[in-house]
């Protein structure tokens, strides 16, 4: 047997265990540090809170189904409008009956909702600018939105419909 020349001169500290038990402990606990940072943050920005009362609005659920056939026996059009102008969303939108005829002398609100958080959602009425016509605006941060037009006559909700769109 030969044994080859090398000019490799072993040099350092060597590798034991204690300083892998170390090495191996640090970065753990550094993953686990930032994890719980994480966490942390997440929880006091987001309650988890999708509904305030949950409870009633799964008890109100055989009133919402009632509500939907109701409002498709009506057989009302609604088409919706969104301009968008120095960061104000104007949401107009025009109502007409099954036989096409402007619907008027409804009270109609349009609720706008942020996903990602409760803090930006608004609801703004809706007045009426023509016969069965109804427009209602409000600054809205970018991103996408739900929005909610409800039309009510007395009182009585006689058309709800929820859309998305995005806000550039």
């Amino acid at each position: 047997m030969t044994r080859e020349e090398s000019d490799y001169q072993p040099g350092g500290r060597p590798l034991t265990g204690r300083t892998t038990l170390l090495l191996i402990v640090g970065f753990f606990g550094i993953v686990l540090g930032v994890n719980f940072v994480m966490a942390t943050f997440a929880a006091k920005t987001y309650s988890g809170v999708d509904a305030n009362d949950a409870y009633d609005t799964g008890l109100a659920y055989n009133k919402e189904i009632a509500a939907a056939k109701a409002q498709a026996l009506l057989g009302w059009t609604v088409e919706l409008n969104r301009a968008n102008d120095a960061g104000v969303t104007q949401i107009t939108m025009s109502v007409r009956d099954k036989d096409g005829k402007p619907v008027g002398g409804l009270d109609a609100s349009i609720d706008f909702y942020f996903p990602a958080t409760r803090k930006f959602d608004r609801t703004v009425p809706a007045t009426p600018i023509a016969e069965g016509v109804y427009s209602g605006s409000a600054p809205l941060r970018p991103g996408r939105w739900e929005v909610e037009i409800s039309l009510n006559r007395g009182g009585q909700r006689m058309f709800r419909s929820r859309n998305s769109f995005l806000v550039e």
